[in-house]
């Protein structure tokens, strides 16, 4: 009876072991946090590709991104202290918005290639890509940070530096996988442009929507939605709620779904939004 119970125990801890490891669901609760999401790089098993894991022992989801003390500094260009001052790193100038980041950051920063839909596209007019016509440029901070791990080129477990404690920097081993890649080999020609000046874009013969008062489903308008002096800039976090709060979409965490091409609707006028709701 023993050797009974002991091989149960055993069957159960090796399918607890398995559902640690198992690919990600896709299953969570809009809206609801951080937790058990794709984002949530604790779990092991969280969707981006590979399994996870790091030398932190308390499971925390937070340090894979982000920590309280010694994190990277905005470079002097960006009214930071400049090299040699404080503890930590300092990131390069193209990173102008740092919210106590942890993640070691990508070597490519502005050196992406934006968006770009050829040759023979229209030029002018409301079928031309306003964002090429009116100043796409490179990712901004925000979009930087993001690509960090979503273009391939750094593990998405190598964080910290050592001006923080041993057990609060991991090398790194996990790269993300292909289909969550983004801006692989720093090409970002065939992905929604992003780093751009949304108000440059829009108008009545854009066939873009103003930022001022166009819903986001139920999470503001646009121009809550975008980046920079006088929230002006499309940037990934746009479209994506990355923390999963106050989002109503289900899938890739976005701020609304795209049921019935909601999302895309939202920005782009070329049929009738559903409605305010998710």
């Amino acid at each position: 009876m023993r050797k009974y119970f002991a091989g149960l125990l055993a069957l159960g801890l090796g399918l607890l072991v398995s559902s640690n490891v198992m690919p990600y669901s896709g299953i969570y609760v809009p809206g609801a946090g951080i937790n058990g999401t794709a984002h949530d790089l604790s779990t092991g098993a969280n969707g981006l590709g590979a399994y996870v894991s790091s030398t932190d022992t308390d499971a925390r989801i937070c340090i894979f991104c982000h920590s309280p003390h010694n994190t990277y500094k905005l470079s002097s260009a960006n009214l930071g202290p400049g090299a040699g001052i404080g503890g930590g790193p300092q990131a390069p100038d193209d990173f102008d918005y740092l919210p106590l980041w942890n993640h070691e950051l990508t070597g490519n920063a502005g050196s992406y290639s934006p968006y770009w839909n050829g040759p023979g596209a229209p030029t002018s007019g409301a079928k031309a890509s306003q964002a090429i016509l009116n100043g796409l440029d490179q990712p901004g901070g925000v979009s930087l940070l993001c690509l960090s791990c979503h273009d391939g080129s750094i593990s998405v477990n190598s964080y910290g530096n050592p001006s923080q404690p041993a057990s609060s920097q991991s090398g790194g081993s996990g790269p993300i996988g292909a289909d969550y890649t983004i801006g692989k080999d720093n090409y970002l020609g065939n992905h929604h442009p992003i780093g751009f000046n949304y108000d440059l874009a829009d108008g009545p013969d854009t066939e873009i929507k103003p930022a001022d008062g166009t819903p986001m489903g139920t999470a503001g308008d646009v121009r809550s939605h975008l980046y920079g002096v006088g929230n002006t800039q499309m940037e990934c976090a746009t479209c994506h709620s990355v923390h999963n709060k106050g989002n109503t979409g289900d899938k890739s965490l976005l701020w609304r779904k795209d049921e019935n091409s909601r999302l895309c609707l939202t920005c782009h006028d070329k049929g009738t939004d559903p409605g305010a709701t998710p």
